[in-house]
C-alpha cells in the first residue's frame, strides 16, 4: 500500500532549487543522447540498461540477497565504467561543447554549410573527372560502416573532400562517411547493391555501393562518375542523376533537411 503522506512530504520539499536541478540533470542526459545517437554506443548503453533492469526485477522478484546487494552498491563502478567505455564520445561531446557552446551540444548543427560543401566539392570533382562517394548519415547510425575505414573527425570543407578524393591518394577509393558537419572517416567499405536496374546495368563497384548502403539504411549517398565525371544520388536503393551542382544542392537540400522536417512533423502528430 502506498504511504500517500510521505510522497505529500516529498511534493512540499519540491522548490525553485529543485526545479533547476530535475532541469539541468535533464539537459546532461539530453544532451549526451543526441551525442550518442546512431553511434554503437548508444547501442552499448540500451544493453547495459536492459542487463541493469533485468537485475533488478529478479533480484526483487526472488528477493536475492547478493544480486540486490550489487545492484544498490554498484553506482560508484558504474560511473567509472561509463567514462571507460563511452570515452569516445565524451571527447567528442566536450570538443563541441567548447566550440559552440551549450546550443550546439544540444542542437544539431545547420546542415546549409555541409550541402554546400558537399555540393561544390561534387561540382569541382565532377569537372576534373575524379571519382567519389559521400554518404550522409541520418536516422540510421552507420558505425559498423565508420569502422572499416580511417578516423577523420574533420569539419566539412569542398577542399577536405577534394583532397580525400584526389588519384592516387591513400583513401579516393572508398567511401566518405559524414555525420552532421563532420568528416567522420573516409576509405569506408559499403555493402554492394545486390543487382543493378537495367538501364544502370553499365555502373560500375562505385554506384553499386551508392545504392547498397541506401538499400540497408536511410542514409544518402552522392557518387561522382571518374569516366563521365556525372553527378548522381542514391537514396532509398534508387540512383538519380543530377545536371550540375546547383541541381544537387537542392536536391540534398529536400532529401536531408526539408525531408527530415517533414518526417519530425509527422512524428509529433497525434495518433488518430
Amino acid at each position: 500500500m502506498f504511504d500517500w503522506q510521505h510522497y505529500r512530504e516529498v511534493i512540499d520539499q519540491f522548490g525553485p532549487s529543485s526545479v533547476i536541478d530535475v532541469l539541468l540533470i535533464a539537459a546532461l542526459i539530453y544532451g549526451a543522447l543526441r551525442v550518442m545517437s546512431g553511434t554503437r554506443a548508444m547501442t552499448q548503453l540500451r544493453g547495459a540498461v536492459i542487463l541493469f533492469l533485468v537485475a533488478v526485477l529478479l533480484g526483487r522478484a526472488f528477493d536475492l540477497t547478493v544480486v540486490n546487494y550489487i545492484v544498490e552498491n554498484s553506482l560508484p563502478a558504474l560511473l567509472i565504467a561509463v567514462v571507460i567505455i563511452f570515452q569516445p564520445e565524451i571527447r567528442r561531446a566536450l570538443d563541441r561543447l567548447g566550440r559552440t557552446g551549450l546550443r550546439g551540444l544540444l542542437s544539431r548543427p545547420d546542415a546549409s554549410e555541409v550541402l554546400d560543401a558537399i555540393s561544390r566539392a561534387a561540382g569541382e570533382l565532377s569537372r576534373a573527372r575524379h571519382g567519389a562517394l559521400m554518404v550522409i548519415e541520418r536516422g540510421t547510425g552507420l558505425r559498423d560502416v565508420i569502422d572499416t575505414g580511417v578516423p577523420i573527425d574533420a569539419r566539412v570543407t569542398p577542399e577536405l573532400l577534394e583532397g580525400i578524393f584526389f588519384p592516387n591518394s591513400p583513401l579516393h577509393d572508398m567511401a566518405v562517411v559524414i555525420r552532421d558537419d563532420r568528416v567522420v572517416a573516409a576509405g569506408c567499405v559499403l555493402p554492394l547493391a545486390d543487382q543493378l536496374p537495367p538501364e544502370e546495368s553499365h555502373l560500375g563497384t562505385r554506384h553499386r555501393a551508392a545504392l547498397g548502403i541506401t538499400e540497408h539504411t536511410d542514409a544518402v549517398s552522392i557518387v561522382v562518375s571518374e569516366e563521365t565525371g556525372g553527378i548522381s544520388v542514391a537514396v532509398d536503393g534508387r540512383l538519380t542523376h543530377v545536371a550540375d551542382e546547383q541541381r544537387l544542392r537542392t536536391v540534398l537540400e529536400w532529401l536531408v533537411q526539408r525531408r527530415g522536417a517533414l518526417r519530425r512533423e509527422r512524428e509529433r502528430e497525434p495518433v488518430p
